[in-house]
């Protein structure tokens, strides 16, 4: 259960920043921006990065809301599951090996990031703008299951499901007067979860 009285055992990330618009509206332009806005990264690809961040920090809620969302995209679920057991022999494409190889590095051992990590990379092909985002994914899902899992926010199939079929259709967008609608998708939300 999650550890504050807003939240219960149905709650995602929007129940934490819908609660404090002034701290936390920043977050929802930055996480549109690296997750939707042009890269050489496929939106695929960007969900499954943040699903593999998210499973290494051993995150349910966003392992399995950014899975839920990969799938959706036609990334078979056993691809993560392949790239933690052994990122080199995965099905992965090869160009998107040093990606993967970097977001492990970056996310269990980020000071001993060096130099001949980002060569790697470009010798892929991968631009520095590319790498950029990358590093924008890695550090940015590194911050949000911190975020989700001090509240204690863990998620189930149901809520991982909600947020595969919206983060794949709308995205990160979160309109100005969400505060105005919010007891409307509080009664959705609710409704859904007692089906």
């Amino acid at each position: 259960m999650p550890f504050l009285s807003h939240l219960n055992q149905n709650s995602d990330i929007t129940d934490i920043t819908w609660n404090n618009r002034r701290r936390f509206a920043p977050i929802d332009k930055f996480s549109e921006n690296i997750m939707r806005c042009p890269s050489e990264l496929s939106i695929e690809t960007r969900e499954l990065l943040a699903a593999y961040v998210s499973a290494l920090n051993d995150c349910s809620f966003c392992t399995g809301a950014h899975l839920a969302v990969a799938k959706q995209f036609n990334v078979p679920s056993k691809l993560l599951d392949e790239l933690l057991e052994d990122i080199e022999y995965s099905s992965i494409d090869e160009n998107f090996l040093p990606l993967f190889y970097f977001a492990h590095k970056l996310t269990k051992s980020p000071s001993k990031i060096t130099q001949s990590d980002i060569d790697s990379i470009k010798l892929a092909k991968w631009s520095e703008k590319t790498i950029e985002d990358l590093i924008c994914i890695v550090s940015a899902f590194n911050f949000f299951n911190r975020l989700l899992d001090g509240h204690g926010i863990k998620g189930n199939e149901k809520v991982y499901r909600l947020a595969g079929r919206h983060l794949s259709a709308k995205g990160y967008k979160v309109p100005f007067f969400t505060k105005l609608i919010k007891p409307l998708i509080d009664r959705q939300k609710k409704k859904y979860f007692n089906e």
